[in-house]
């Protein structure tokens, strides 16, 4: 499903709207919806998120919602790096896992177990198959950062979200 433009998700596993801090939940999810939205009306047909729990899984959510809502024509694939990632979340958390698996219209399976490199695997597959990145990027060191690096290196649009939400960008 990699035929035109193209979008995919990173970003930090801790939510906004789970934050008991200064983050305001409700503008991540304005903005997070808005940044979809943009995708779809610059073009964008099909979105690739990883399915890891936080802000993977809720953007995906967002997905979904905008496809039902608005009558988006724009494909959901999930990428899961390998068979059984959701085994030890929370029983809410693998509602949620399992209800974006319901509504994808592909899901891939990188590995059928779990092996060292598959996250980053995973992380390099989305990139590989966008032409654009919406983050939830801190600037903290991991997996998002990675991916994040990754993308700039690959010349992608990005959106950080992170800083429109928290104040503190990259």
């Amino acid at each position: 499903m990699n035929s035109g433009f193209s979008t995919c998700f990173s970003g930090h596993r801790f939510a906004p709207f789970d934050w008991t801090s200064s983050y305001d939940g409700h503008v991540f999810q304005i903005m997070l919806a808005k940044a979809v939205e943009d995708a779809v009306n610059d073009g964008c047909n099909c979105f690739y998120n990883g399915m890891a729990m936080g802000f993977d899984i809720i953007a995906a959510e967002v997905v979904i919602a905008q496809k039902a809502y608005h009558n988006a024509n724009a494909a959901l694939v999930s990428v899961i790096p390998f068979r059984g990632q959701e085994a030890k979340w929370t029983k809410a958390w693998k509602a949620r896992h399992d209800a974006v698996l319901q509504a994808a219209d592909e899901v891939i399976i990188l590995n059928e177990s779990y092996v060292t490199g598959c996250y980053h695997e995973r992380n390099r597959y989305l990139v590989d198959n966008s032409q654009r990145l919406i983050a939830f990027y801190s600037g903290k060191a991991g997996g998002t950062q990675h991916t994040y690096d990754y993308a700039e290196e690959k010349g992608l649009n990005i959106i950080n979200l992170w800083g429109e939400v928290a104040g503190i960008g990259k």
